[in-house]
């Protein structure tokens, strides 16, 4: 075992975290560069990414101690896309720029800093932030595609269409499809069933849907179609109230061990409502809901879908092709035309609008494969961009709005003596992504000012989401704490022999 103590080892983790950043932060703004990674899905591969979190969780250190700081600081940007989809890289950068500045500081007085000034800082975004508006979406989805027009156009368009948004691989160019489908507000039962680690996201191609109408708590009932979809290789999305832990587990296993491609998701709504739902999703798929656990059942029970995405927070069905749903939306139309409860209207319409939903698919292109694979990581982190700027709205981008909130928070008087100096070198590290993306050589820069020639970032489409941003400033400062605060570092035998 190994002990490192107090600035030798903060050193150290500072060569790993410098070192990060100078990878990761390459990638910032319209003029980053790309990075050279391995490819995680074909061994002795490699991909082409400008992608910050991709590039952060590629590197490793031989030196143990630095590649802890590099650790610490990949959680804080696994952190911020867990939470806004996007703002890896910024976090990486104002992480890395705390640390420097305020290492030769206190870390009680860090911490007392950090604690009054951030949540200004935060009141300051919010203040200066704007509500997204429906044709501004492919400006946002732009510069998070890495300013890619063409990328953004086709949110833009995807976004006319239907507020589901769904991204896949296609052919030789990027294309637009508006095709049926249904989004449900629950998640997978278990993150051991997510099939995309980078996105935390299960995906499925052709799934067959198993309904249950009550807890699950054994398999017997369903063991001949699942035996089925396992020596078939097939899919299972299974939709159930409650699954017994046991039987989760050995899900989990199957899953794991390649032997069943299996999703569970909890069922929808409560009470009536819920039954409701199970009906309408029956419809949608074709599958039976089973209520009855004490006989054998056959594939004949199952449903079918075309596609399935499910995220941290909904899932989204894609019908397929061999389903008519037509009579079960003129029955809900029709119950709704009679219907005098303005509850009953209430879910009635929410039914019908769950069954008319549209998925809006793009499927990206590319001349090989290694291309098509950048081109969607792209693709998937513009879209989730969208997702939270119409959540909490838009800021100015280019670390323009840190930058203002950092100048707005300096002219109050609300530093106490204690805390002065390092207030305002924290202040002034809230500046580090704007001077980031100059470093990386972007355009519309003055050459005598050094600064951006932008009169309004807002009239000039240059805009981030306030979640990324707000998301990406909580994390850096979460990780940047702990690592100001860090006294011994203490190496596992492993880690010390290696």
């Amino acid at each position: 075992m190994e002990i490192e103590f107090e600035k030798e080892g903060r050193d150290k983790m500072l060569a790993g975290i410098n070192k990060l950043e100078r990878a990761v932060g390459s990638t910032m703004g319209p003029n980053g560069k790309t990075v050279i990674i391995p490819d995680t899905e074909k061994y002795g591969e490699y991909k082409i990414t400008k992608d910050g979190v991709s590039v952060a969780n590629s590197i490793v250190f031989k030196d143990p101690v630095e590649n802890i700081g590099a650790k610490l600081i990949k959680q804080a940007a696994q952190l911020t896309v867990d939470q806004a989809g996007d703002g890896t890289t910024t976090a990486t950068v104002l992480a890395t720029a705390f640390i420097n500045n305020l290492k030769d500081f206190n870390s009680n007085e860090i911490n007392k800093a950090f604690d009054e000034i951030i949540p200004k800082v935060i009141d300051e975004l919010r203040k200066n932030s704007r509500q997204l508006k429906q044709e501004d979406i492919k400006h946002v989805a732009t510069i998070s595609a890495n300013n890619d027009s063409k990328i953004g156009d086709i949110i833009q368009e995807a976004y006319n269409f239907s507020n589901i948004i769904k991204v896949e691989e296609g052919g030789d160019t990027d294309n637009l499809e508006c095709i049926e489908g249904m989004s449900l507000p629950v998640s997978y039962l278990s993150k051991k069933f997510i099939t995309n680690k980078r996105k935390a996201e299960v995906e499925q191609e052709e799934p067959f849907v198993l309904i249950l109408d009550g807890k699950l708590e054994n398999l017997k009932s369903f063991e001949q179609p699942i035996k089925q979809i396992a020596s078939e290789n097939g899919k299972l999305l299974i939709i159930t109230e409650h699954v017994h832990e046991n039987i989760l587990r050995l899900l989990e296993t199957n899953f794991l061990s390649g032997s069943l491609n299996v999703c569970v998701i909890k069922a929808p709504g409560y009470s009536k409502h819920r039954k409701d739902l199970l009906k309408d999703i029956s419809d949608f798929t074709g599958a039976a809901v089973i209520n009855d656990f004490n006989k054998p059942y056959n594939s004949s029970i199952l449903g079918k879908l075309k596609s399935l995405k499910v995220t941290k927070t909904n899932s989204i069905l894609v019908k397929h092709e061999d389903i008519d749903i037509t009579e079960s939306i003129d029955n809900l139309k029709s119950q709704l035309s009679y219907s005098l409860d303005a509850l009953d209207k209430s879910l009635l319409e929410q039914r019908i609008t769950n069954l008319t939903g549209k998925v809006a698919t793009i499927k990206v292109g590319g001349r090989s494969e290694i291309e098509m694979k950048e081109r969607k990581d792209r693709y998937d982190d513009a879209v989730l961009a969208v997702a939270c700027a119409l959540e909490e709205g838009i800021v100015e981008g280019a670390g323009e709005a840190l930058k203002l909130a950092s100048w707005s928070v300096r002219t109050e008087s609300i530093y106490n003596k204690s805390i002065e100096e390092i207030g305002l070198i924290l202040l002034y590290s809230l500046e580090a992504p704007q001077y980031k993306i100059k470093d990386n050589g972007a355009s519309l820069l003055n050459e005598t000012t050094n600064d951006f020639k932008i009169d309004n970032y807002f009239n000039n489409n240059i805009i981030d989401p306030l979640k990324v941003t707000r998301c990406a400033l909580e994390n850096a400062v979460s990780v940047a704490k702990t690592i100001l605060s860090t006294e011994a570092i203490v190496l596992s035998h492993t880690e010390w022999m290696n």
